[in-house]
């Protein structure tokens, strides 16, 4: 099978990334934790629900937190292009199609429509925006990759940053209290978002990849200037 050359690109940097891990294991032991922080921040920032707040908190204990953010943010790119990639081959499957049809799928469409990089940014930030649509939203509909990778880096670095600061300043004890304001803020936040996205209705407005057939067409690449949406057949 041959690659193209976006596959054979990240083959390329994610084999020299595990190569660098490897010898800064061998050579500097100590850097055993970072390595274990990117591995883990692979599945982390996928499909997988492995929350990675905590780690960041951790690790930001161990190290500057501005190290953890970097770090975090290039094992972040790994899942970030195999979900691109892999999102598209399963645009059919029963899970996509359940988030395809529900209300605050197509509330987000209406933002993601009008600036798709702007949005990617702020729910790759905010903990209290369901992500999980704009991971869907980026590759079906033919939103550039890098792009859409550039944007889940710059909206990850100061979240990551901000729990890392967090495990850095606070003791244990403020780290608990505040831990619980967040969570249960997050939480009230995050169902005011779904309601909000739900009352929003896109009426004519659908995304170049919605379409009544059994297999979406190719869409029409999605970009950050506006334009008028195509009207529903």
């Amino acid at each position: 099978m041959t690659l193209n050359h976006e596959w054979r690109r990240f083959a390329m940097l994610f084999g020299a990334s595990l190569v660098v891990c490897a010898l800064g294991f061998l050579w500097k032991p100590g850097s055993w934790n970072l390595i274990l922080l990117y591995l883990y921040s692979i599945p982390s920032n996928s499909i997988i629900p492995i929350p990675h707040e905590p780690a960041m908190i951790f690790f930001g204990r161990l190290h500057p937190p501005l190290v953890v953010a970097v770090v975090a943010v290039a094992g972040t790119m790994v899942p970030c292009f195999l979900d691109y990639q892999a999102i598209n081959r399963a645009f059919q499957t029963e899970r996509l199609r359940k988030v395809r049809e529900s209300d605050i799928y197509h509330g987000a469409v209406a933002y993601f429509l009008k600036a798709p990089f702007l949005s990617i940014v702020v729910a790759a930030f905010a903990p209290f925006i369901p992500f999980y649509i704009f991971r869907v939203l980026a590759p079906t509909g033919g939103y550039p990759l890098r792009r859409y990778m550039l944007a889940m880096a710059i909206g990850r670095l100061p979240r990551y940053y901000l729990f890392a600061l967090m495990g850095n300043a606070l003791a244990f004890p403020e780290l608990l209290t505040w831990g619980a304001v967040i969570l249960i803020a997050c939480t009230g936040l995050f169902l005011l978002v779904k309601q909000h996205l739900a009352s929003i209705r896109p009426s004519t407005e659908v995304l170049p990849f919605e379409s009544s057939t059994p297999r979406p067409p190719s869409p029409a690449p999605v970009t950050d200037s506006p334009a008028s949406p195509p009207k529903a057949s």
